[in-house]
């Protein structure tokens, strides 16, 4: 329950919305999707493109899937209805890391900003620490893709975010013989 609170203000602006966009124009199959137990984690809310939506012939045909915090759309045959594949971990993996960064903006937005309104600026304080706390999802991300491109590496896929999901993925695929 605690780190719905801490993904409140990501999820209710961004990650809901973003989900249900993508149902009420290319999607179908919105359903909220956990993983299975004994792996960690809470109810995400999620859609499939629809295989005659516009993305899905066109730009968005060579990804599996998208993560925005407690929101995922998955592509075209890219989940296992009842079961649990790699895609679905690698997706899974992403929200993993989204709860720790909100967790952590959280704490950065409430010490940045209690320490603003300390100094009698009360409402610059507040919109501060809630800049932070909202923002911070996109600043890691962000840093990550600058690491990865100043290594050489391509930005998305060199990042340490996106290199560990995938080799979380690869795993569950190894041992689950996808």
């Amino acid at each position: 329950f605690l780190v719905y609170v801490a993904t409140s203000l990501w999820d209710i602006t961004i990650a809901g919305p973003a989900i249900l966009l993508v149902r009420a124009f290319w999607g179908r199959n919105l359903h909220w999707e956990s993983p299975p137990a004994p792996k960690p984690g809470g109810p995400v809310l999620v859609c499939e493109l629809h295989p005659d939506s516009w993305p899905a012939r066109t730009w968005f045909k060579a990804w599996g899937a998208v993560t925005f915090g407690h929101g995922i759309f998955y592509g075209v045959g890219q989940t296992t209805p009842g079961g649990w594949n790699g895609v679905q971990e690698h997706e899974h993996v992403h929200v993993e890391q989204f709860e720790g960064i909100a967790l952590a903006s959280l704490f950065n937005g409430l010490w940045v900003g209690v320490t603003i309104a300390a100094l009698g600026h009360g409402w610059a304080g507040l919109i501060v620490g809630l800049l932070l706390w909202w923002l911070g999802y996109l600043i890691w991300g962000a840093g990550n893709w600058a690491v990865a491109a100043m290594r050489g590496e391509p930005f998305y896929q060199g990042s340490s975010h996106e290199e560990s999901a995938y080799a979380q993925g690869d795993e569950h695929r190894r041992t689950h013989g996808e």
